[in-house]
């Protein structure tokens, strides 16, 4: 249950290489669920330091390695109640440009960090860890970078498409559009000793053909989404105690496309596995409707929270296609 929110910071302070003043409810999140803890660290097993619950609002102050835990306080209170869990608050705001509250919680990998970094990224998507800035390069061993976290950036490479990061400890090369756009990207310093540029050939493919693309993109999400929505209003309405119909669910297919459609829309390369998953939480979520009959409250959490990540995937995926039409299709007018 990811969402998002607003935010609160009354001092001037440099985050993620920007430095300005935040305005009240800047970093705002409500809860969202009927009850959580805060907790002393970033962790579900550190001890319990404050109780919250449904609709209360609170403050973030900082975030931990992966973005997935915010340091809270209740607004206008200097003290923190603590560590809280992201997805039982109702959050909107950018987790890159809180400042880094913890180093040590969580970390897996040989490489902790020393020092707090003062760049990073949110991830729109999965993306794969290299141990060089190249396509073809060998991927970082037994690492699996999941969409919707906060990478702390360390270094870049000479024109910006790669940022070195630190993901609990394991360190190595991202691809920079599967994260939220840096706009002072060459600001960050330049990692040393770098391969040269990769030259990819280009290929001009007319802007009408593109725009089709995307278009048939985003019907195939905007149907999905739909859906992924009435499943989640269908499963909260089960879970509070409602007896609903138990319609057969719909087939669902993944998005399909050919070589050809990648080569207009080389994009299609990152959708495609992104909406895959979206697909797959719906099956998860649409599972249950096959077998009729009395369910456990824990299989509706689940089969609600399923859709829920769907949606979320969903949404995510028709703002990037928003930015795509804007920056590259409409630019080529």
């Amino acid at each position: 249950m990811r969402r998002l929110l607003f935010c609160t910071l009354f001092a001037l302070v440099a985050l993620s290489g920007l430095t300005g003043v935040f305005a009240a409810n800047d970093f705002i999140a409500t809860v969202d669920v009927d009850s959580a803890f805060a907790r002393a660290l970033p962790a579900f097993d550190a001890e319990e330091t404050a109780s919250l619950f449904k609709k209360e609002r609170l403050e973030a102050v900082s975030r931990n390695l992966d973005g997935t835990w915010f340091e809270m306080r209740r607004p206008g209170r200097m003290n923190s109640l603590g560590w809280v869990f992201g997805e039982v608050l109702d959050w909107d705001f950018q987790p890159e440009l809180l400042p880094l509250g913890d180093l040590t919680t969580g970390v897996v990998g040989p490489s902790p960090l020393t020092y707090t970094p003062e760049y990073a990224v949110f991830m729109n998507e999965s993306p794969t860890l290299r141990t060089q800035p190249l396509r073809n390069s060998s991927r970082v061993p037994g690492v699996t970078i999941p969409f919707s976290v906060t990478l702390p950036v360390l270094a870049r490479n000479q024109d910006g498409s790669w940022l070195y990061v630190n993901y609990l400890g394991y360190q190595g090369w991202v691809v920079a559009f599967a994260g939220r756009e840096l706009p002072d990207v060459l600001d960050i310093p330049q990692a040393v000793n770098l391969p040269p540029l990769e030259n990819v050939p280009t290929e001009i493919i007319p802007v009408e053909i593109q725009q089709a693309q995307v278009d048939r993109l985003r019907a195939f999400i905007h149907e999905r989404r739909a859906y992924a929505a009435q499943l989640e209003s269908f499963w909260w309405r089960v879970y509070r105690g409602e007896v609903m119909p138990c319609d057969p669910p719909p087939e669902l297919t993944d998005y399909p496309y050919t070589e050809n459609d990648v080569r207009e829309l080389p994009e299609l390369q990152r959708y495609a596995p992104r909406l895959g998953t979206a697909v797959d939480y719906m099956r998860t979520s649409q599972g249950l409707l096959t077998e009729c009959g009395v369910v456990s409250p824990e299989d509706v959490v689940t089969a609600r929270d399923s859709a829920i990540n769907a949606r979320i995937i969903f949404d995510a995926t028709l703002e990037t296609l928003q930015a795509l039409e804007e920056d590259v299709i409409h630019r080529g007018r």
